[in-house]
């Protein structure tokens, strides 16, 4: 059996795909296994997966989506350890096979995830955790430096509150993926956050101070249409009610996130001055969560006739600028450190 499989799906981007094969020749990882799954792609994908990495398994379906390539993908994958990586993203030489040592050091963990570099060549890349680290000291068993076994519960509370793991820089064991449900077809753009909550409520996440993976953004890229991840976000919380097993404090929280998020959703339509959009929005927001003050309120200014609607818009930018009036949310639970020698 293969130590780690890494799926990659792609649709119409055969020259990513020569690169990342280059590049995942030097993950460390002597026996990766690599699986390429073409989307539907109309380009010469098959050719250069063949030419560049014969090794390379090569899996053709009918377009569906990345996350349902990702789902076909694992069903052809043998490793002990799975890994995805969209075929513009990168890893850093070498770190897949450290990571890796630390899962076969620490069975407890169900999934490691480390930092990643975010960004692209003319701006520069940044640490996608920067900022966030000084939650990870807090909330965490620390058995090795730069090592750390994260605290379930809070940890969970934080990915609600920001997502913190980038997909392509994450392993999961095989058997852990295979039992979450994988990843959720119906969601795009945050099928992989989806993923994750459900795995931080109810797995063992370790958490290494390193970057492994290369995020670079491309304009016209789904992260850079903010109403669209509006709309996934929404969806992903929506589904993480039926999907994960929640109770107490977390489901309650569950529903504050999914009302903060189908707020922002349904004023973004307002602010923009697409009324008919913002009724239907946040008619949704009151049906999902309940009767909401202020989704009433929104609700009844975008019923208005369209000028007068206009107007009091307008009116208000004019008062109060920019403001952000989505529901506040909690800031996540945080505990001690504690520091362990390895076992």
């Amino acid at each position: 059996m293969k130590t780690l499989s890494v799926i990659i799906p792609t649709y119409n981007r055969a020259e990513y795909c020569r690169k990342l094969l280059g590049i995942l020749k030097e993950s460390g990882v002597p026996d990766l296994e690599v699986i390429v799954v073409d989307d539907g792609s109309t380009d010469d994908t098959e050719r250069v997966v063949r030419e560049t990495d014969p090794r390379a398994k090569y899996i053709r379906q009918k377009n569906s989506g990345p996350a349902t390539a990702r789902n076909t993908g694992f069903k052809h994958s043998t490793g002990d350890y799975v890994s995805f990586l969209d075929c513009d993203d990168e890893w850093m030489p070498g770190k897949p096979a450290e990571a890796l040592a630390y899962l076969n050091d620490y069975p407890e963990v169900d999934a490691l995830f480390t930092d990643a570099a975010v960004g692209n060549p003319v701006d520069g890349y940044k640490s996608l955790l920067q900022g966030q680290k000084p939650f990870f000291d807090v909330l965490c068993k620390e058995p090795e430096s730069h090592f750390r076994i994260l605290d379930p519960v809070p940890f969970f509370r934080w990915m609600l509150h920001r997502n913190a793991i980038f997909l392509g820089s994450m392993i999961i064991r095989r058997e852990v993926f295979e039992s979450s449900g994988q990843f959720d077809p119906e969601l795009c753009g945050a099928a992989d956050w989806n993923l994750c909550l459900r795995l931080a409520n109810c797995q063992k996440f370790g958490f290494w101070d390193e970057q492994m993976a290369v995020y670079t953004k491309h304009e016209g890229g789904m992260s850079n249409d903010a109403d669209g991840m509006s709309a996934e976000f929404c969806l992903a919380l929506k589904k993480l009610r039926t999907q994960a097993y929640l109770e107490g404090y977390e489901k309650k929280l569950v529903e504050r996130h999914l009302q903060h998020h189908l707020f922002g959703y349904a004023y973004k339509a307002y602010d923009r001055g697409d009324f008919a959009t913002a009724r239907t929005r946040f008619m949704d927001l009151m049906k999902t969560t309940g009767f909401e003050i202020r989704g009433f309120a929104y609700y009844a200014l975008s019923s208005l006739p369209s000028g007068l609607a206009r107007v009091i818009r307008r009116m208000k930018q004019i008062a109060f600028g920019t403001v952000d009036l989505t529901p506040k949310l909690p800031q996540p639970e945080v505990r001690t450190r504690a520091v362990l020698k390895k076992t």
